[in-house]
């Protein structure tokens, strides 16, 4: 991810609260202990711990790197829009008969 795209993430929360709760909840849809996470994001537990508080004196590195670990492991960020706030929800992943070219229903 990008500085750009960290930016623009950042601009469609409309608060700190909003990431804080994005990114727990990326990490409660994976069952993950703080501590785990923050063993995949390679940052400290004392950074998980102040990302999810909504603390100040976060850097954006911290944030993209908790973000990057969530959607390696599987996690999908959605956009606020006007109707509803931002969320998260577990990606898709293509099954192995659509990996394969099987996967048509033409068989």
């Amino acid at each position: 991810m990008t500085k750009f795209q960290i930016c623009r993430l950042l601009e469609s929360m409309d608060s700190i609260s909003e990431i804080m709760r994005t990114l727990r909840g990326g990490r409660a849809l994976l069952g993950l202990s703080q501590e785990e996470l923050a063993e995949l994001a390679g940052v400290s537990r004392q950074i998980v711990v102040r990302l999810e508080k909504g603390g100040s004196n976060v850097l954006v590195e911290a944030v993209e790197k908790v973000r990057a670990a969530l959607e390696a492991a599987g996690v999908a960020f959605i956009d606020a829009t006007p109707e509803h706030g931002p969320g998260v929800a577990m990606a898709r992943r293509p099954s192995a008969t659509e990996t394969d070219g099987q996967g048509s229903g033409d068989g």
